[in-house]
């Protein structure tokens, strides 16, 4: 069975996709706090009711904003995000409650697709 097909389990996956990107975004922003010049930056938020109601067009790439900043993957991290660049210095603060709110959403979200994979057995009789 391919769960990717069942709309609910790839809005799921894009969402754990996309938290992993906004996770590695943050830890850049932590990592290069004292970095001179260094522009804070987070991960556009994609429209999740867009997405389960299948109109979440195209993938989204990461835009590099300095080549002297710590690289992302080749693909960003996932298809799913767009890096974009905040305003002002870095508050690791802000930085430390997003990453917080971002392992949260995590958490939720496998607690979630753990749920549903378990009510797909119960209902095949495993």
């Amino acid at each position: 069975m391919d769960l990717t097909q069942i709309p609910l389990f790839k809005a799921m996956a894009k969402k754990l996709a996309w938290l992993g990107a906004r996770q590695n975004v943050l830890a850049e922003n932590v990592t290069n706090a004292n970095t001179p010049g260094f522009r804070p930056s987070d991960v556009k938020p994609i429209d999740f009711g867009k997405l389960l109601s299948g109109q979440g067009g195209g993938p989204l790439q990461l835009v590099a904003t300095s080549p002297g900043h710590i690289a992302t993957p080749p693909n960003g991290g996932t298809p799913d995000a767009q890096k974009v660049a905040t305003s002002g210095p870095i508050q690791l603060e802000d930085q430390m409650m997003k990453v917080s709110d971002t392992a949260t959403q995590y958490a939720f979200t496998t607690t979630l697709y753990q749920k549903q994979i378990a009510l797909i057995k119960e209902a095949l009789g495993h």
